[in-house]
């Protein structure tokens, strides 16, 4: 038995503030001022090992296509049976045109609404996934369940390897990095997503 599971998302044109205005022309007057998505971090935060943990790891490579690594305790936590060093979650890392289509899917999952909170201070991006049966063209699978996700976003501005080089490795100057503003309208100009202060009232 399956079943999909399917919504219809109505998706329209979002509008700028002026303050974003300004970050989209500069971007198209210095190309290289243009954010870019660095990578995509999908975590199956499960909590413990087991059946539950292997399921997380073949949903988990079935979505991105990629094969997951373990995330393991960082101490022992009694109260939820947690040995030091036990695998507890599944992790991947995507990038370049594998993970701007999975980013893509996510935020259809989303609505296209995410919230001011999901952003940080260098406007990198983070938010969850209640249940992968949201995602497009996604079945309903008994031997898996419904599992729910936690995706990261890290964006990037040409020019920032030069804090990750091995020689000559140097900070990139306050003028180059990233604002949460700007972080924002880089989202809203490149998926065409909401960005609330708070969660719609849902009927």
């Amino acid at each position: 038995m399956s079943r999909s599971k399917s919504k219809k998302v109505e998706v329209t044109v979002v509008e700028l503030t002026p303050e974003e205005e300004v970050f989209v022309n500069e971007w198209e007057k210095y190309p290289m001022r243009k954010p870019r998505i660095n990578k995509v971090s999908v975590n199956f935060g499960v909590g413990a090992s087991g059946p539950q943990l292997e399921k997380a790891r073949v949903l988990c490579e079935a979505l991105t296509g990629q094969k997951p690594a373990e995330g393991r305790a960082k101490e022992t936590v009694r109260g939820f049976g947690i040995r030091k060093h036990e695998p507890i979650a599944v992790f991947t890392t995507l990038r370049g045109k594998r993970a701007t289509d999975f980013l893509a899917k996510c935020f259809w999952a989303k609505e296209h609404i995410l919230l001011k909170k999901n952003f940080d201070q260098f406007g990198n991006l983070a938010f969850g996934i209640k249940e992968h049966l949201d995602l497009p063209n996604m079945k309903y699978d008994p031997q898996i369940g419904v599992l729910g996700f936690d995706v990261t976003v890290v964006i990037e501005r040409p020019g920032f390897r030069i804090n990750r080089r091995r020689k000559r490795k140097t900070k990139i100057p306050a003028r180059h990095k990233i604002s949460k503003v700007e972080g924002m309208a880089f989202f809203k100009k490149q998926f065409n997503v909401q960005i609330l202060d708070k969660e719609p009232e849902r009927w």
